[in-house]
């Protein structure tokens, strides 16, 4: 009987394990959206005579949501926008391990980096020209993580 306790604690250490490591980025928003932000610069070709530049860092940076927007509502050709015509829904900051969250009404929006020139960085867009868009449900968060890539060579 000793043998099978032990075998089951064994493996459920690593279900607890799993858990707690989910929770450590300080997560409390119940419906919105979460994630981490990180600076990519420099070369992230893999390549056997050159190594890559680095998996990229967290960084602290405004993040502004909007109501969803097209590229027909902003100004400025991407990953950098100049101005956003849609609706600021909510700002926020990431901290300096990169994390941040922002509690939401369920619908669609889109998500935006505030640059430290002042511009907008957005580099994903769906096929209905909607730009870096998320859909928050009722009762649900979604994760989104941010790489702010616009220096990094591919």
């Amino acid at each position: 009987m000793t043998y099978i306790k032990k075998i089951l604690i064994l493996c459920a250490t690593p279900l607890f394990m799993a858990c707690t490591v989910q929770n450590q980025d300080g997560k409390s928003v119940k419906q919105g959206v979460y994630g981490n932000v990180t600076w990519l610069s420099g070369n992230m070709m893999p390549s056997p005579d050159e190594p890559r530049a680095m998996e990229g860092r967290p960084v602290e940076r405004q993040i502004n949501i909007y109501k969803v927007v097209t590229f027909n509502q902003v100004q400025g050709n991407a990953p950098l926008f100049k101005a956003i015509e849609g609706k600021l829904v909510k700002s926020v900051k990431s901290n300096a391990k990169g994390f941040y969250q922002c509690d939401l009404d369920p619908g669609v929006y889109s998500v935006f980096v505030l640059e430290k020139n002042g511009e907008l960085f957005a580099n994903i867009s769906n096929g209905r020209g909607q730009i870096n868009p998320i859909t928050v449900q009722s009762g649900n968060s979604t994760k989104l993580d941010i790489q702010i890539n616009y220096e990094a060579a591919y």
